[in-house]
């Protein structure tokens, strides 16, 4: 498996391939660094981070249903990358926030290290999401 920069392609791949909801579809068009985890030349999943201040940053993330085969090395590799990417930015916080009804993504962001801090009333439309941060 290898980590490389995302591409158009890549989300695409993901989009259409998706084991969650496919939240990256909505996502802002702004995001700071996009990377693509890959197995066998093809996408296993997409995540990216949005800089909020000198020591925060958002993070997302989507995998394929294909991923599922490779669970503990994608959750190794993906909380690896993260270490590495704060440590190299000197963020000291990554945040990340999930939708109450989606406990697979719960389980997910808990496993790779976040805690639940807060819930969200209507952050996503009608819809509440708890925020989730992972500190440095």
């Amino acid at each position: 498996m290898k980590l490389r920069e995302s591409t158009i392609e890549d989300i695409e791949y993901v989009a259409e391939r998706t084991a969650s909801r496919g939240i990256h579809k909505d996502m802002p068009g702004q995001i700071d660094y996009f990377y693509t985890l890959e197995h066998e030349g093809r996408p296993l999943g997409i995540g990216a981070f949005k800089l909020i201040n000198l020591f925060t940053a958002w993070c997302w993330l989507d995998t394929t249903k294909e991923s599922r085969k490779h669970t503990p090395a994608v959750y190794r590799i993906m909380s690896e990358w993260m270490g590495i990417f704060t440590e190299e930015h000197g963020i000291k916080r990554l945040q990340a926030y999930v939708e109450c009804d989606f406990p697979e993504a719960i389980r997910l962001v808990e496993h790779l290290g976040f805690k639940k801090e807060s819930t969200m009333k209507k952050f996503m439309g009608d819809k509440d999401a708890f925020m989730f941060a992972r500190t440095i």
